[in-house]
């Protein structure tokens, strides 16, 4: 009897264990269809566009570019070293495995091997770049408000510590 358990459990591990494996590889082709290797590009030619911009903010003069130049290309350098396609692509998976079932992810599938689908994917990097487009220009017009307001916290924290 305890043999016919055993073998009964070890069959249900296996059958767990190929059912797993067959979703994780529904994962990947889902990353595949929807281009997830090539929107980090994407999301890093805009960030790099960012960090360009960053100088600005700085007020890096012009004799200060070129080290200003140097140090963002190393930090940029060192994002893309530490969160490559390459390294993201097992957590990324994971991820999905643990928030969709088999059957959501097949009905992904779908949808992006879809016209529609397809299209979306091709259009998502010009909708992202205009979203961060978008939230850059809105976050310009209340700067000078948050900078009030860190200064105004700055102040009285001084105040308080001094009195402390």
């Amino acid at each position: 009897m305890k043999k016919i358990m055993l073998l009964v459990l070890g069959f249900l591990i296996s059958t767990a264990s190929v059912a797993q494996e067959s979703k994780r590889e529904s994962v990947e082709e889902l990353l595949r269809a929807t281009q997830a290797d090539s929107m980090i590009d994407s999301m890093y030619d805009q960030m790099d566009q960012m960090l360009a911009n960053m100088g600005d903010q700085f007020g890096i003069k012009p004799s200060e570019q070129q080290l200003f130049d140097s140090y963002m290309k190393n930090i940029f350098d060192s994002m893309k070293e530490h969160m490559s396609w390459e390294k993201m692509k097992g957590p990324m998976i994971d991820i999905y495995l643990k928030h969709y079932t088999e059957k959501e992810i097949q009905d992904m599938l779908r949808f992006y091997k879809s016209e529609s689908g397809r299209s979306m994917v091709n259009k998502m990097p010009a909708v992202i770049g205009d979203s961060i487009k978008l939230s850059q220009e809105m976050m310009q017009s209340f700067l000078p408000e948050i900078r009030s307001i860190s200064e105004e916290l700055k102040k009285e924290l001084q105040e308080k510590r001094a009195s402390q």
